[in-house]
């Protein structure tokens, strides 16, 4: 295992862009593949968290294997910095909560369950989107990690045209992730840890997918109609647009030598 870090360690830090590539089209792959078994079986939620399980553990595995766990923010509190600039996606994490207050849950099941699947999905997207895609994208500079990290996590959503088929919807949705990318990775670098980012992700998703177990559980399933364009465009788009602005603006005070991976940080 130390003979194949040595050697696949200086192409990763030689070729960043080609590393991001890589495991994105693995990621990508994997998804889309566990996507098209669930729905052929029938069984569309449990490979749902089939596939946030495994996406999961891909992304802990390599950076474990790169030795970027505690760079990439996996770290103790320790190590957290400038957390007050947390303020904005904590106050966008209300908003999009506030919905639960106006849905009635059916049961503490679908609650739990949906908890579970939106923490998953935080696990997941962090780890994979502001772990490893930023982290080995951090040659070019913070800025330009940030904004093609982003499109990263933007692409990945394009496989909901398996889910929804509808590409107006997709494609906004695609829009809107990309630009909720750009603020958590921007907050990402200037606090220097993911685990808050984790438990604000899965506050984003939760009501969402309380709405899906709902569904589930009923018998029936969501449709195009209930994820109109228009409502993507309030819910993701708008409030994307706020917080990839003012990820860019908290990025103005970030040290550029402060992305660099020290020894020490790197184990």
């Amino acid at each position: 295992m130390s003979q194949l870090f040595h050697r696949w360690k200086p192409l990763v830090e030689r070729f960043p862009i080609g590393f991001a590539a890589v495991y994105f089209v693995i990621s990508f792959s994997l998804q889309l593949a566990i996507t098209l078994l669930g729905r052929r079986l029938g069984a569309i939620l449990a490979a749902g968290f089939a596939d946030l399980i495994l996406q999961s553990l891909l992304a802990l595995g390599v950076l474990n294997w790169l030795r970027w766990r505690r760079a990439a923010g996996f770290n103790s509190p320790t190590q957290w910095r400038d957390m007050f600039v947390l303020w904005l996606p904590l106050l966008l994490a209300l908003f999009y909560l506030s919905p639960l207050a106006a849905i009635p849950v059916s049961s503490p099941r679908v609650l739990a369950l949906a908890a579970l699947y939106a923490l998953l999905t935080g696990l997941n997207e962090e780890a994979g989107y502001r772990g490893v895609l930023l982290q080995a994208l951090l040659p070019y500079g913070p800025r330009a990690a940030v904004i093609l990290s982003a499109v990263f996590f933007g692409l990945g959503h394009l496989n909901n045209l398996l889910v929804f088929g509808s590409s107006a919807l997709v494609f906004a949705q695609a829009i809107g992730t990309f630009l909720i990318g750009v603020g958590f990775a921007a907050c990402r670098l200037r606090t220097n840890t993911l685990w808050p980012l984790i438990l604000i992700h899965a506050c984003f998703d939760l009501a969402t997918d309380v709405t899906l177990f709902q569904s589930n559980v009923a018998g029936t399933h969501a449709t195009t109609g209930a994820f109109s364009p228009g409502l993507i465009a309030a819910v993701l788009i708008i409030p994307g647009l706020l917080l990839a602005t003012y990820g860019l603006l908290i990025l103005r005070r970030f040290a550029p030598e402060r992305a660099t991976i020290s020894p020490s940080a790197a184990r």
